[in-house]
């Protein structure tokens, strides 16, 4: 069989181009009004072998447990065949739209585009840019969701396109294996900063949009750095090139991985002073770190990806909060913050999670579970917890055991080492089993008794301890200048002024305002008489703290009155700090961790 092989490659290479010519889906995209944030979109597709085909728009986009309306940016849908004949086309629910169509017959759809939702990162078009990520912009033909695809835009002159998507024909073109890669390649065309490096040999891009107080080559210099620590950890890497999109916004914020890019969301005059880029590092960091856990490997129920409905799973706590874990873990790695600075944020975290009732009402496999329709407010406070810092405090828990228990031989990056190279998406992903294989080749132990406890439990986690084992005390932050103390009632009021109401925003449950009866929404106008706003509201509760207080609210536009009696706490907020007399252990135990 071998000589046989030797002699037709050029052949063999030849019908497979063409044939994934002849099958390919060909995308166009003409922006229309910048302006008013329209698009011409065509999708052209192959005849298909049922009579009837459908064609179908995400409910959802990867990196957002969420189902989104994202079909309802679409106005006059219709179809054709390829010589031109219209066909009849109705829709059959909120994303699906059928065709009047015998089998065997090429066609195309065509519909408007309205791109108005920047902060969503679904797809958002003006006269400065265009971001298209295919989820909310290209309709798919399920049956051909494997093909190859090329996607060609018209866009304004001097406008430059970026994608994780290869090249294709022309400047604004490009192509993708399939419709999977296609959704998780954002585009980013129009006028923006772009600076490049290299990293491992691997190209590195940075495009930015937008104008900001920004330093493009400083960013990438920290990038680069934090892709190095990153691809140092797992040892090899899942991509050929990767691209970091960032936008400067007037006050759209977040961000979304991808396979082999991210797009970045901040205002933009937050890139200084240092403390708030950070934020935007440490963001950058944990994107990246996505590009393993998550797109390169995920839990077995996302694979593949159902872009119609919920993909549920227990494990995001894994997919999100470990990422958290590691993003802060990488930036200090990189020399991008320092130790400081790292427990700092660490702090903000736990601090955060520890104020969060619902913990005791919720498990890390539950959060996850149900990520896609949690509620918001002091609801999801009280009664949810957050797959972010659970799945962080977990990860965090993990690690220092796993560098306890082996004398800091081992960690939690060995367990996503295991993951990457054992159960990556092409391999199926991976189960709560295959987790807790992983643990347990790592730390020779099994891991059942903590995972019921910590993960399909709701005990509290071990995290303190820990960390003094380590040599890091949980100490009290920001303590009152004049040496008072401080004076605890678990209310939050909305930020304001003083001409402003003091509404009260979150109650958290078992405090002081739970037990007096105080609930969100309420409008606190006085304590012990007098005046409260906005503005006041904190300064008074601390001045009137060490009694009961006389508290007025107004609920349904009536006043209520209440008594309310404060607990005095060390102060507002704890924070991490390293212990000086740390003993020999302790200090090992922290160089191992933070060295990591």
């Amino acid at each position: 069989m071998k000589p046989i092989i030797k002699t037709l490659p050029v052949f063999l290479l030849l019908l497979a181009g063409a044939a994934a010519a002849q099958d390919a889906v060909h995308y166009s995209l003409r922006i229309s009004n910048a302006a008013q944030h329209t698009a011409e979109v065509s999708a052209r597709f192959p005849a298909s072998a049922k009579a009837d085909p459908i064609v179908q728009l995400p409910n959802w986009r990867t990196g957002r447990y969420e189902i989104l309306p994202l079909a309802n940016g679409l106005r006059a849908v219709s179809a054709k065949t390829a010589d031109g004949k219209n066909v009849p086309i109705h829709k059959t629910d909120k994303a699906t739209w059928q065709l009047n169509l015998p089998a065997g017959v090429p066609f195309e759809i065509s519909y408007e585009l309205y791109a108005n939702e920047l902060g969503l990162r679904t797809r958002h078009i003006d006269d400065s840019h265009a971001y298209l990520n295919a989820s909310a912009v290209f309709v798919y033909a399920p049956e051909f969701r494997a093909n190859p695809i090329d996607v060609k835009l018209s866009v304004p002159d001097g406008w430059q396109s970026r994608s994780g998507m290869d090249k294709g024909g022309c400047g604004h073109c490009f192509t993708a294996a399939n419709y999977d890669v296609l959704t998780d390649a954002p585009i980013e065309t129009g006028i923006h900063t772009y600076v490049q490096t290299r990293v491992d040999g691997k190209p590195i891009e940075l495009a930015i949009w937008g104008e900001g107080n920004y330093d493009a080559d400083a960013m990438l210099k920290d990038l680069t750095a934090m892709v190095k620590s990153t691809n140092s950890l797992f040892g090899s890497v899942p991509y050929r090139r990767y691209l970091f999109i960032v936008h400067a916004t007037d006050a759209a914020r977040g961000a979304t991985e991808h396979m082999n890019s991210t797009v970045i969301q901040s205002t933009r005059w937050s890139f200084a002073p240092r403390v708030e880029y950070l934020k935007f590092a440490r963001t950058a960091a944990h994107e990246f770190f996505h590009t393993w856990n998550v797109k390169a490997y995920r839990p077995k129920e996302m694979v593949p990806y159902d872009y119609q409905k919920e993909n549920h799973t227990n494990l995001l706590w894994i997919s999100e909060g470990h990422t958290s874990y590691f993003e802060n873990l990488i930036a200090l790695d990189a020399g991008v913050q320092d130790e400081q600075e790292y427990l700092g944020d660490v702090s903000a975290t736990l601090d955060g999670y520890l104020r969060t009732p619902g913990r005791f009402e919720q498990s890390a496999n539950e959060s996850s579970f149900d990520e896609w329709i949690q509620p918001d407010g002091d609801r999801h406070q009280n009664a949810s917890v957050s797959i972010y810092p659970k799945g962080e405090m977990l990860g965090l828990t993990m690690d220092l055991t796993l560098r306890k228990e082996s004398g800091g031989s081992a960690g939690l990056r060995d367990v996503h080492k295991l993951l990457w190279q054992k159960h990556r998406v092409d391999q199926g992903g991976y189960s709560e089993a295959d987790v807790l294989a992983a643990l347990q080749k790592v730390s020779g132990r099994s891991w059942q008794d903590f995972w019921a406890r910590h993960v399909i439990g709701t005990e509290e986690l071990p995290v303190l301890a820990l960390l003094k084992d380590a040599g890091i005390d949980w100490v009290a932050d920001r303590k009152p200048e004049d040496g008072k103390p401080y004076y605890w009632t678990g209310l939050s009021v909305a930020a304001g002024s003083d001409a402003e109401f003091a509404v009260v925003k979150a109650v958290e449950k078992g405090s002081p305002a739970w037990k007096a009866g105080i609930t969100a929404g309420d409008v606190l106008v006085s304590i012990n008489g007098f005046r409260v706003s906005a503005k006041s509201a904190d300064a008074r509760l601390q001045t009137f703290g060490g009694k009961e207080m006389a508290i007025t609210v107004f609920r349904r536009e009536q006043a209520q009155r209440m008594k309310l009696s404060a607990e005095q706490k060390p102060g507002a907020a704890m924070k991490l700090e390293a212990d000086g007399k740390a003993t020999p252990a302790q200090l090992a135990l922290r160089k191992a961790w933070l060295a990591n």
